[in-house]
């Protein structure tokens, strides 16, 4: 039993990897602006997503050995670095979604309009031309 839940936990460290290197790509795809790329990543994540989530399922509850010790803190290390990289491709596509939705308002207006037709803010406190910082 105790070789079951080290192979199972195994499996899954190699799988949360596959993962990580998976979110380092997503990662380069965004900050490059390689959009075309991120269908099959996601594709890919969900289906490593299954994978882990199934090997989950099968790990036992056995007491821990030296070895399986081990395992889990490789694995805990790699979910705690999937997670962080996970949050900093969420926060870039956050950026660029506000970003594309800022254009779009000044591109194509809206009910209450950013800026006037002279390139200004609304805000009379705060106004400055289209660009200007």
């Amino acid at each position: 039993m105790d070789s079951q839940t080290d192979t199972a936990l195994q499996l899954q460290i190699g799988v949360l990897e596959a993962l990580l290197q998976l979110l380092h790509q997503e990662g380069r795809c965004l900050q490059s602006g390689i959009m075309t790329e991120l269908e099959p990543i996601a594709a890919e994540k969900e289906r490593l997503y299954q994978t882990i989530s199934a090997l989950e399922s099968q790990r036992c509850t056995q007491p821990s050995t030296v070895t399986r010790m081990g395992l889990q803190a490789q694995r805990r290390a790699l979910l705690e670095k999937i997670v962080q990289h996970n949050q900093q491709n969420g926060q870039i596509i956050g950026a660029l979604e506000r970003f594309s939705q800022g254009a779009w308002q000044i591109l194509f207006g809206t009910n209450d309009p950013l800026y006037t037709d002279g390139g200004t803010t609304q805000n009379t406190t705060q106004r400055h031309l289209i660009g200007s910082a």
